[in-house]
């Protein structure tokens, strides 16, 4: 077969293929032509053993299917930018029968409440959504999280922070266990909710994992299942294992932290422990052995443990040790006060002083915006003394 004899034979499929795309960019507003590409791959390569004719039906099936699917959608679907965005995540929706399968598919979604970026997002991190059964998974799997979590505004929320949707039989049976597991753990429906909404993938672990680390929890660091902070402690638990949870303390001790300060920390804090070592290890270098504060101290003010230091923490510190030598303040505000202020209301304070230190908001500015190093020079300009030397967060 020469050359010129493949090109005309396949050439019906290459116009077909040509005719789709200008369709689809022209009359859906620049749907990008990757999501054209992706689509003709999919139908070409599932059919590579039919023959000519047919794969030119399938193709000339795809181009008035998508025809129907534009019509609905400017008639009764979500705006164009919308569909849009939905097609360049899910090419394969141009394979689908508008009235049959997308309608019901979107409504469902649509009556739930999701609609725009909502709907976008949910498609882009499920891109076969539309191939799910209505019946046997999507409607199943929103029924059981009304049922778990109570309202259709917790199901969006979880629907938005989650990476994919658990609607088969597989995990919606695996959510069911470990909500059963918290349940009789103690755990009423609001807490298990809460624990829910902050991080939806946790409550996907093994049942076997989630009952070791419920147990754990508050034999360990005797946190009891009562106080707020259990579910918290819960979830940094259940991706930190006991070997990582064991050398982080080991650099608490390494400071001269006893074991019932780390679990009171661990309690009120229960994030602290989602820090690496070195994390941990700079924040104890500063705060104990460069400003000299103590295990106690630190436990009142746990929050020092939430702030990133290069950006937060040794700016604000500096911006204070200028305006106690210069006498502008005492001991009040102290460095706790002021790194639990917004950025703007910081700003403002910093106002407060800028005609004894001129230029005393823009260096702030400097030092947040360059890091530690810049902090240094900045500082050294004015003649002040940075507590520590460069570090990273």
């Amino acid at each position: 077969m020469t050359v010129e004899h493949t090109k005309a034979k396949y050439q019906p499929i290459r116009d077909l293929k040509v005719a789709v795309c200008k369709y689809i960019l022209n009359s859906l507003y620049n749907v990008n032509a990757k999501s054209c590409i992706s689509m003709f791959v999919f139908f070409c390569t599932s059919f590579t053993n039919a023959k000519l004719s047919v794969r030119c039906l399938l193709l000339e099936w795809l181009f008035n299917s998508s025809m129907h699917i534009r019509r609905y959608v400017l008639e009764h679907g979500p705006k164009t930018w919308v569909i849009k965005k939905i097609i360049s995540f899910a090419p394969k929706i141009l394979s689908c029968k508008a009235h049959k399968t997308l309608t019901p598919k979107l409504k469902a979604f649509q009556e739930l409440g999701l609609s725009g970026s909502d709907l976008v997002g949910l498609i882009q991190r499920n891109p076969e959504v539309f191939g799910f059964g209505l019946n046997t998974r999507i409607m199943p799997g929103l029924s059981l999280l009304r049922k778990v979590l109570g309202s259709d505004e917790n199901v969006i929320e979880v629907i938005n922070k989650s990476r994919w949707l658990c609607f088969t039989n597989y995990s919606m049976k695996r959510l069911e266990t470990n909500v059963a597991i918290m349940r009789d753990f103690g755990l009423g429906d609001d807490r298990i909710v809460k624990f829910i909404l902050s991080n939806p993938e946790k409550v996907m672990v093994n049942p076997k994992v989630l009952e070791s680390k419920l147990s754990y929890v508050e034999e360990r660091f005797k946190i009891s299942r009562v106080l707020p902070s259990f579910i918290h402690a819960v979830s940094v638990a259940l991706y930190c294992s006991e070997v990582e949870v064991e050398s982080k303390m080991e650099v608490f001790r390494g400071y001269g932290w006893c074991d019932r300060d780390i679990a009171l920390l661990f309690r009120n804090q229960p994030y602290v422990l989602n820090k690496s070592e070195e994390n941990i290890g700079q924040k104890l270098e500063f705060y104990m052995k460069g400003l000299g504060y103590t295990p106690l101290y630190l436990l009142s003010c746990n929050t020092f443990f939430t702030f990133s230091l290069k950006k937060r923490v040794i700016p604000r510190n500096n911006m204070l040790t200028i305006l106690k030598e210069k006498k502008l303040v005492s001991e009040k505000p102290s460095l706790i006060t002021i790194v639990s202020y917004s950025e703007l209301r910081f700003l403002e304070f910093l106002r407060g002083f800028e005609d004894d230190v001129p230029g005393l908001c823009e260096t702030y500015l400097e030092c947040v915006g360059s890091g530690s190093s810049s902090v240094l020079d900045n500082v050294k300009k004015r003649g002040k003394v940075v507590l520590l030397p460069e570090i990273t967060c």
